[in-house]
Protein backbone atom coordinates (compact mmCIF):
# COMPACT_ATOMS: atom_id res chain seq x y z
CA UNK A 1 0.00 0.00 0.00
CA UNK A 2 2.53 2.46 1.13
CA UNK A 3 6.21 3.45 1.01
CA UNK A 4 7.96 6.42 2.08
CA UNK A 5 11.73 7.31 0.87
CA UNK A 6 14.16 9.61 2.66
CA UNK A 7 13.07 12.42 0.73
CA UNK A 8 9.85 11.71 1.72
CA UNK A 9 7.98 13.44 -1.04
CA UNK A 10 7.70 10.22 -3.32
CA UNK A 11 4.22 9.28 -3.76
CA UNK A 12 1.95 5.98 -2.48
CA UNK A 13 3.52 2.85 -3.75
CA UNK A 14 2.47 -1.05 -3.62
CA UNK A 15 4.51 -3.31 -1.46
CA UNK A 16 3.92 -6.63 -0.03
CA UNK A 17 5.82 -6.47 3.51
CA UNK A 18 3.63 -3.04 4.11
CA UNK A 19 0.70 -4.87 2.69
CA UNK A 20 0.78 -7.83 5.76
CA UNK A 21 1.65 -5.03 8.21
CA UNK A 22 -1.68 -3.55 7.78
CA UNK A 23 -3.64 -6.88 7.64
CA UNK A 24 -2.21 -7.41 10.98
CA UNK A 25 -3.10 -4.48 12.24
CA UNK A 26 -6.44 -4.47 10.78
CA UNK A 27 -7.68 -7.50 12.46
CA UNK A 28 -6.35 -6.55 15.82
CA UNK A 29 -9.35 -4.08 14.92
CA UNK A 30 -7.18 -1.07 13.34
CA UNK A 31 -9.08 0.81 10.08
CA UNK A 32 -7.45 0.89 7.09
CA UNK A 33 -6.76 4.89 7.46
CA UNK A 34 -5.73 4.06 11.03
CA UNK A 35 -2.95 1.71 10.44
CA UNK A 36 -1.93 3.72 7.15
CA UNK A 37 -1.23 6.95 9.12
CA UNK A 38 0.44 4.75 11.99
CA UNK A 39 2.88 3.37 9.70
CA UNK A 40 3.54 6.85 8.16
CA UNK A 41 4.63 8.33 11.38
CA UNK A 42 6.75 5.44 12.39
CA UNK A 43 8.62 5.74 9.30
CA UNK A 44 9.09 9.46 9.32
CA UNK A 45 8.89 10.00 13.46
CA UNK A 46 6.87 13.21 12.80
CA UNK A 47 4.65 14.77 10.60
CA UNK A 48 1.99 17.45 9.82
CA UNK A 49 -1.24 16.99 9.33
CA UNK A 50 -0.51 18.17 5.60
CA UNK A 51 2.42 15.76 5.58
CA UNK A 52 0.43 12.86 6.53
CA UNK A 53 -2.26 13.26 3.86
CA UNK A 54 0.66 13.76 1.28
CA UNK A 55 2.20 10.40 2.13
CA UNK A 56 -0.92 8.29 2.83
CA UNK A 57 -3.15 9.80 0.03
CA UNK A 58 -6.34 9.90 3.17
CA UNK A 59 -7.96 13.74 2.68
CA UNK A 60 -6.68 16.17 5.44
CA UNK A 61 -9.89 16.41 7.23
CA UNK A 62 -10.14 12.72 7.66
CA UNK A 63 -6.37 13.10 8.88
CA UNK A 64 -7.67 14.92 12.82
CA UNK A 65 -9.97 12.79 12.83
CA UNK A 66 -7.97 9.56 12.74
CA UNK A 67 -4.65 11.04 14.39
CA UNK A 68 -7.19 12.03 17.41
CA UNK A 69 -8.58 7.99 17.30
CA UNK A 70 -4.92 6.79 17.59
CA UNK A 71 -4.12 9.50 20.90
CA UNK A 72 -6.76 8.48 22.48
CA UNK A 73 -5.42 4.75 21.49
CA UNK A 74 -2.26 5.42 22.56
CA UNK A 75 -0.61 4.93 19.54
CA UNK A 76 0.49 8.82 18.51
CA UNK A 77 0.99 12.20 20.07
CA UNK A 78 0.16 15.68 19.04
CA UNK A 79 2.75 18.39 20.20
CA UNK A 80 3.39 21.94 18.76
CA UNK A 81 6.51 23.24 17.19
CA UNK A 82 5.98 26.84 17.15
CA UNK A 83 2.48 26.99 15.01
CA UNK A 84 2.83 23.55 13.59
CA UNK A 85 0.78 20.42 15.18
CA UNK A 86 2.97 17.34 14.90
CA UNK A 87 2.25 14.22 15.44
CA UNK A 88 4.40 11.38 16.27
CA UNK A 89 4.29 7.61 16.78
CA UNK A 90 4.56 6.02 19.90
CA UNK A 91 7.06 2.90 20.42
CA UNK A 92 5.40 -0.22 18.78
CA UNK A 93 6.11 -2.14 22.01
CA UNK A 94 4.11 0.61 24.38
CA UNK A 95 1.30 1.43 21.34
CA UNK A 96 0.04 -2.22 21.05
CA UNK A 97 0.40 -2.28 24.72
CA UNK A 98 -1.91 0.41 25.20
CA UNK A 99 -4.23 -1.92 22.32
CA UNK A 100 -4.45 -5.22 24.25
CA UNK A 101 -5.36 -2.83 27.23
CA UNK A 102 -7.97 -1.25 25.92
CA UNK A 103 -9.03 -4.57 24.77
CA UNK A 104 -8.90 -6.22 28.61
CA UNK A 105 -10.97 -3.37 29.27
CA UNK A 106 -13.66 -3.79 26.58
CA UNK A 107 -13.36 -7.50 28.13
CA UNK A 108 -14.16 -6.81 31.89
CA UNK A 109 -17.30 -4.35 30.53
CA UNK A 110 -18.80 -6.87 28.42
CA UNK A 111 -18.37 -9.55 30.86
CA UNK A 112 -20.17 -7.45 34.01
CA UNK A 113 -23.18 -6.41 31.20
CA UNK A 114 -23.63 -9.66 29.97
CA UNK A 115 -23.49 -10.94 33.59
CA UNK A 116 -26.05 -8.21 34.56
CA UNK A 117 -28.48 -8.79 31.90
CA UNK A 118 -28.40 -12.96 32.07
CA UNK A 119 -29.46 -12.12 35.68
CA UNK A 120 -32.16 -9.69 35.02
CA UNK A 121 -33.42 -11.74 32.12
CA UNK A 122 -33.34 -15.64 34.33
CA UNK A 123 -37.08 -14.63 35.46
CA UNK A 124 -38.33 -14.42 32.18
CA UNK A 125 -36.34 -17.68 31.30
CA UNK A 126 -38.03 -19.84 34.21
CA UNK A 127 -41.43 -17.87 33.75
CA UNK A 128 -41.64 -19.15 30.11
CA UNK A 129 -40.32 -22.53 30.52
CA UNK A 130 -43.57 -23.12 32.86
CA UNK A 131 -45.01 -23.28 29.12
CA UNK A 132 -42.54 -25.31 27.58
CA UNK A 133 -44.20 -28.56 25.11
CA UNK A 134 -42.64 -31.46 25.16
CA UNK A 135 -41.91 -30.71 20.50
CA UNK A 136 -39.11 -27.51 22.06
CA UNK A 137 -36.98 -30.08 23.00
CA UNK A 138 -38.12 -33.07 21.07
CA UNK A 139 -37.63 -33.09 16.85
CA UNK A 140 -38.37 -35.92 14.47
CA UNK A 141 -36.94 -35.83 11.17
CA UNK A 142 -37.84 -38.34 8.49
CA UNK A 143 -35.32 -37.82 5.27
CA UNK A 144 -32.00 -38.40 4.70
CA UNK A 145 -30.74 -34.72 3.83
CA UNK A 146 -32.21 -33.39 6.75
CA UNK A 147 -30.75 -36.15 8.87
CA UNK A 148 -27.41 -35.55 7.27
CA UNK A 149 -27.63 -31.30 7.61
CA UNK A 150 -28.31 -32.02 11.15
CA UNK A 151 -25.85 -34.42 12.24
CA UNK A 152 -23.42 -31.90 11.03
CA UNK A 153 -24.46 -28.96 12.50
CA UNK A 154 -24.51 -31.09 15.98
CA UNK A 155 -20.84 -31.77 15.51
CA UNK A 156 -19.81 -28.45 14.54
CA UNK A 157 -21.32 -27.02 17.44
CA UNK A 158 -20.21 -29.58 20.05
CA UNK A 159 -17.68 -28.31 22.52
CA UNK A 160 -16.08 -30.99 24.57
CA UNK A 161 -17.41 -34.54 23.79
CA UNK A 162 -19.14 -36.52 20.92
CA UNK A 163 -20.25 -40.22 21.59
CA UNK A 164 -21.01 -42.36 18.22
CA UNK A 165 -22.83 -45.52 17.89
CA UNK A 166 -22.41 -46.68 14.56
CA UNK A 167 -24.48 -48.78 12.32
CA UNK A 168 -26.54 -48.86 9.11
CA UNK A 169 -28.29 -47.48 7.73
CA UNK A 170 -26.48 -44.26 6.80
CA UNK A 171 -27.97 -40.88 6.33
CA UNK A 172 -24.82 -40.16 3.77
CA UNK A 173 -25.95 -43.62 1.54
CA UNK A 174 -24.93 -43.12 -2.00
CA UNK A 175 -23.47 -39.96 -1.48
CA UNK A 176 -19.55 -39.57 -1.49
CA UNK A 177 -20.01 -35.61 -0.84
CA UNK A 178 -21.97 -36.05 2.49
CA UNK A 179 -19.72 -38.72 4.09
CA UNK A 180 -16.65 -35.65 3.09
CA UNK A 181 -19.14 -33.62 4.75
CA UNK A 182 -19.07 -35.19 8.01
CA UNK A 183 -16.00 -36.38 8.17
CA UNK A 184 -14.99 -32.72 7.60
CA UNK A 185 -17.28 -31.49 10.29
CA UNK A 186 -15.22 -34.13 12.79
CA UNK A 187 -12.11 -33.38 11.48
CA UNK A 188 -12.77 -29.87 12.47
CA UNK A 189 -13.58 -30.04 16.33
CA UNK A 190 -10.98 -32.66 16.93
CA UNK A 191 -8.09 -29.86 15.85
CA UNK A 192 -10.26 -27.70 18.52
CA UNK A 193 -9.70 -30.73 21.28
CA UNK A 194 -12.88 -32.11 21.53
CA UNK A 195 -12.76 -35.69 22.49
CA UNK A 196 -14.25 -38.09 19.84
CA UNK A 197 -15.08 -41.74 20.76
CA UNK A 198 -17.02 -43.95 18.08
CA UNK A 199 -18.54 -47.56 18.25
CA UNK A 200 -18.54 -49.29 14.84
CA UNK A 201 -21.21 -52.02 14.67
CA UNK A 202 -19.37 -54.76 11.83
CA UNK A 203 -21.85 -57.42 11.78
CA UNK A 204 -24.55 -56.48 10.04
CA UNK A 205 -22.56 -53.98 7.85
CA UNK A 206 -22.21 -54.73 3.97
CA UNK A 207 -18.74 -53.31 2.87
CA UNK A 208 -16.20 -53.51 5.29
CA UNK A 209 -13.45 -52.14 3.36
CA UNK A 210 -14.76 -48.79 2.97
CA UNK A 211 -16.03 -49.24 6.80
CA UNK A 212 -12.10 -49.84 7.67
CA UNK A 213 -10.79 -46.78 5.13
CA UNK A 214 -13.22 -44.30 6.81
CA UNK A 215 -12.53 -45.25 10.48
CA UNK A 216 -8.09 -45.28 9.53
CA UNK A 217 -9.12 -42.22 8.45
CA UNK A 218 -11.05 -40.82 11.13
CA UNK A 219 -8.53 -42.44 13.28
CA UNK A 220 -5.42 -40.41 11.48
CA UNK A 221 -7.50 -37.35 13.02
CA UNK A 222 -7.58 -37.89 16.23
CA UNK A 223 -10.72 -39.99 16.82
CA UNK A 224 -10.70 -42.94 19.25
CA UNK A 225 -12.59 -46.00 17.70
CA UNK A 226 -13.53 -49.52 18.44
CA UNK A 227 -15.75 -51.92 17.12
CA UNK A 228 -18.34 -54.47 18.23
CA UNK A 229 -20.13 -57.26 16.67
CA UNK A 230 -23.97 -55.59 17.61
CA UNK A 231 -25.40 -52.59 18.57
CA UNK A 232 -28.72 -52.21 20.19
CA UNK A 233 -29.11 -49.06 18.89
CA UNK A 234 -27.78 -46.28 16.34
CA UNK A 235 -27.14 -43.07 18.12
CA UNK A 236 -24.93 -40.16 18.83
CA UNK A 237 -24.22 -37.98 22.20
CA UNK A 238 -22.90 -34.27 21.96
CA UNK A 239 -21.75 -32.44 25.30
CA UNK A 240 -23.50 -35.03 27.28
CA UNK A 241 -26.57 -32.92 26.37
CA UNK A 242 -28.37 -33.62 23.22
CA UNK A 243 -29.00 -37.16 22.22
CA UNK A 244 -29.35 -37.53 18.25
CA UNK A 245 -31.29 -41.44 17.65
CA UNK A 246 -32.56 -43.81 15.09
CA UNK A 247 -35.61 -45.44 15.42
CA UNK A 248 -36.25 -48.45 13.27
CA UNK A 249 -39.41 -47.86 10.90
CA UNK A 250 -41.17 -50.66 11.62
CA UNK A 251 -44.34 -49.39 8.94
CA UNK A 252 -41.56 -48.92 6.43
CA UNK A 253 -41.08 -51.44 3.46
CA UNK A 254 -37.24 -50.37 2.18
CA UNK A 255 -36.12 -49.64 6.15
CA UNK A 256 -35.86 -45.57 5.81
CA UNK A 257 -34.13 -43.91 8.49
CA UNK A 258 -35.82 -41.89 10.92
CA UNK A 259 -34.00 -39.86 13.61
CA UNK A 260 -35.15 -38.27 16.78
CA UNK A 261 -32.70 -35.18 18.06
CA UNK A 262 -33.76 -34.98 22.38
CA UNK A 263 -32.37 -32.25 24.38
CA UNK A 264 -32.21 -33.63 27.66
CA UNK A 265 -28.84 -33.79 29.81
CA UNK A 266 -30.73 -36.84 32.00
CA UNK A 267 -31.08 -39.29 28.96
CA UNK A 268 -27.71 -37.88 27.00
CA UNK A 269 -25.76 -38.95 30.75
CA UNK A 270 -27.78 -42.63 30.53
CA UNK A 271 -26.74 -42.73 26.68
CA UNK A 272 -23.38 -42.28 28.07
CA UNK A 273 -23.34 -44.78 30.44
CA UNK A 274 -24.55 -47.68 27.93
CA UNK A 275 -21.40 -46.13 25.97
CA UNK A 276 -18.83 -46.84 28.30
CA UNK A 277 -20.34 -50.34 29.26
CA UNK A 278 -20.19 -51.73 25.06
CA UNK A 279 -16.79 -48.89 25.01
CA UNK A 280 -14.76 -52.46 27.54
CA UNK A 281 -16.18 -55.33 25.51
CA UNK A 282 -15.57 -53.69 21.92
CA UNK A 283 -12.13 -54.53 20.45
CA UNK A 284 -9.71 -52.10 18.82
CA UNK A 285 -10.62 -51.24 15.54
CA UNK A 286 -7.72 -52.92 13.64
CA UNK A 287 -9.59 -56.24 14.80
CA UNK A 288 -11.86 -55.46 11.22
CA UNK A 289 -8.68 -56.50 9.04
CA UNK A 290 -9.71 -59.88 10.80
CA UNK A 291 -13.49 -60.01 10.12
CA UNK A 292 -12.64 -59.01 6.45
CA UNK A 293 -10.15 -61.71 6.12
CA UNK A 294 -12.69 -64.12 7.02
CA UNK A 295 -15.64 -63.21 5.34
CA UNK A 296 -13.65 -62.95 2.14
CA UNK A 297 -12.93 -66.73 3.25
CA UNK A 298 -16.69 -67.47 3.11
Amino acid sequence: MLYINSMGKDRIMEDRMFDEYYKQMMELGMSENEAKIYMALLMKRELTAMEIHEFTGIPRTKVYEITKKLILKGMCIEKKMGKKKMYQAVDPERAFNNLILEFKSDLDKRIKLASSISESLRPLFSKGMENVDVSDYIEIITNAPSIHEKYVCLVKNTQFEMLGFVRPPYAYKGRVNRLDEQEDAEFEILKYGVTVRVLYEYKHEEDLEATYTHIKKCVAAGEKARVIEELPIKMYVFDRRYVLMALDDVKSPNKSLTMIVIEHPGLAKMAAMLFDYLWDQAKDYTYLKKVIKDRKKN
